[in-house]
């Protein structure tokens, strides 16, 4: 009962104290899901209503976040969200690790919070003003340094908080560490708002330098083809999950910058198209990544592990979750019929078009396709190697308690998401006519051929979802018939051995032996480790080979610090406290630093 009440209080709350019905109605499944999530712990002092409490703040925020026109506002909706996300994360704080993920959470995101204040120092001192259109008026009538620096100030500030490669490294700890439906809305919902806020100060800036373009497009190719090539490495589930959440946003990124170079180069089909694709495709990977976290939860609450070495054979013991794995596998994939493939076909359709300026332009351009179509399949082959190893095959270890399916709590989410999936897949009209305003919006008073072209390939997608609805139903019928007019199954028996008459489960491929070709040939990106014991005598019990796939930039980061730990402390041991010609250098050099300033300041002290 107490679960009852808690989530249809949660319903309410999300679905009618917000201005974002679409976002707060997945927030309020979520909070039907973290209802079954949580059972446990209904029946325990833990007081679960600040759980609850929390995700309402966070919704409560990031309504300041989407609709604030005060950059104060807008700041304290940011730094809400942040702080609230953080105690979601930690939800688990008597584990070290997870008390560590949250940590780096909450410097990551802090950092970032830094470098956005620096950028609005510099917008009110030249606007004058805290309102955001100030700042447009000033950032559309003044290009130069500044205006490249207030740029790549908030290029860097949302980068850290969309988890684009290089400050990725938070995101997979935090995903790893948090509840699966916190893990849904940091991915669904929380680190969507940097791509919100840097599609804001693009439309602010009006029409951005064609470098900027270039720059988010190299930018989010590199996040797309990093987090995809992570995904593959991990054995950890939620892991992966989190790491293809970098490589999605890395690809509406490069809808973003289509849309920055079509706004450069006056091209309006390029805005139409980069920006239809880039803003679908949140919309779509909102539905897709939400429904795999809950597979993930699923899978965590019904076996207590997401480690994929240990799990195996799932379809059978939980077929409800693994349909939903596979329905949200085949979409983040960009495989048609489901919504992936329509947001993509979007963007190609700007890489592909006739509107760059140049030869040299239409050849880059084709080349980021060939990197997309790259990216799209590695993510397919991760998939497809997660959903082999977890959820086909037999079991790997043998537990207490055999896995079984989870509450109609966690069902009732996947299910809905499941269905969003398909139905933004058969028929992409529905996401269409959300993003069409702001391609409106962008486009302003430029040609309309912006949105002909956006018509002409949205009836293209629209005929694509009527082949796949009518090839979809085909199959289903087909499945119906053969049940019941079908030939029942006859007997059966042992698969042969090859000569072998006691064949195991450790016979199966493992996740690293599927991907381990795969991981060989980028092992110059990908930081594999491998722990072995080599087998002794004749009949060896515990011998072992295991591998890993750490984060290159996270353990390259932590190199420098601890050198430069290891750097102060040897200083410090050479500087005696008490010698007097260190304070006076210290303060020599802090003398001539101030002067230094005093003289290369272009205008009088205030």
């Amino acid at each position: 009962m107490t679960a009852l009440i808690a989530a249809v209080v949660v319903l309410l709350l999300g679905a009618g104290a917000s201005l974002l019905p679409l976002r707060n109605g997945l927030r309020a499944f979520l909070g039907v899901y973290a209802a079954g999530y949580l059972r446990p712990f209904f029946a325990t002092r833990r007081h679960v209503g600040v759980h609850y409490a929390l995700l309402n703040l966070t919704a409560i925020s990031f309504v300041l976040v989407y609709t604030g026109e005060h950059a104060l506002i807008f700041l304290v909706g940011w730094e809400i969200a942040a702080l609230s996300a953080w105690l979601l994360v930690i939800w688990d704080y008597t584990d070290r690790k997870v008390r560590f993920a949250g940590f780096n959470y909450l410097v990551s995101t802090h950092i970032g919070l830094i470098f956005l204040v620096a950028a609005f120092m510099i917008l009110y001192t030249h606007a004058g003003s805290w309102f955001l259109e100030s700042y447009g008026q000033w950032l559309a009538r003044s290009p130069g340094t500044e205006r490249n620096l207030v740029f790549l100030l908030v290029v860097t500030s949302f980068g850290l908080k969309s988890a684009f490669f290089p400050f990725h490294s938070w995101l997979p700890r935090a995903h790893a560490a948090a509840p699966a439906h916190v893990s849904a809305l940091m991915s669904g919902v929380i680190h969507k708002a940097g791509l919100y806020a840097l599609l804001r100060f693009i439309l602010l800036i009006g029409k951005p330098d064609e470098w900027m373009g270039w720059f988010l497009i190299v930018f989010s190719a590199c996040s797309a083809v990093v987090g995809a090539l992570y995904t593959v490495g991990q054995r950890d589930l939620k892991r992966l999950l989190g790491y293809s959440s970098t490589e999605n946003v890395g690809i509406a990124g490069i809808g973003l910058g289509v849309a920055c170079l079509g706004l450069s180069w006056n091209a309006p089909a390029l805005v139409a198209l980069g920006l239809a694709g880039g803003l679908l495709h949140v919309l779509n990977h909102a539905f897709f990544k939400c429904q795999l976290f809950y597979a993930a939860g699923a899978v965590y609450q019904s076996t207590h592990t997401v480690d994929m070495e240990k799990l195996g054979g799932l379809s059978r013991l939980m077929p409800w979750t693994a349909v939903c794995f596979l329905i949200g596998g085949v979409a983040i994939s960009a495989l048609p019929p489901l919504n992936g493939f329509a947001s993509e076909f979007l963007i190609y359709g700007g890489l592909f078009g006739q509107s760059a300026p140049t030869v040299w332009a239409k050849f880059a351009l084709c080349g980021v396709a060939a990197v997309l179509a790259f990216v799209g399949a590695v993510s397919a082959m991760s998939i497809t190697r997660a959903f082999g190893v977890v959820f086909l095959g037999s079991p790997r270890t043998d537990h207490p308690t055999p896995a079984h399916e989870v509450s109609l709590w966690m069902r009732l989410p996947m299910a809905v998401h499941a269905l969003g999936v398909v139905l933004l897949g058969l028929f992409p009209m529905l996401g269409l006519r959300l993003v069409r305003g702001p391609v409106e919006l962008a486009l302003g008073s430029m040609s309309p051929a912006g949105m002909a072209s956006l018509d002409a390939l949205a009836g293209t997608l629209t005929l694509i979802g009527y082949i796949g609805a009518a090839l979809v139903v085909m199959v289903g019928g087909l499945l119906v018939l053969r049940r019941a007019f079908g030939p029942r199954p006859g007997p059966s028996h042992v698969t042969w051995g090859c000569g072998y008459g006691v064949p195991n489960v450790r016979m199966q491929y493992t996740g690293a032996g599927f991907a381990v070709d795969f991981n060989a040939r980028f092992r110059s990106v990908l930081a594999l480790l491998r722990r072995q014991k080599a087998p002794v005598g004749y009949f060896p019990a515990d011998s072992y080979v295991a591998t890993s796939c750490v984060d290159a930039v996270e353990r390259r980061l932590y190199s420098v610090i601890g050198h430069g730990d290891a750097s102060a402390g040897r200083l410090s041991e050479r500087l005696r406290e008490d010698d007097p010609r260190v304070a006076f250098a210290g303060a020599l050099i802090a003398l001539g630093v101030i002067a230094g300033l005093v003289v290369l300041s272009s205008g009088p002290l205030p």
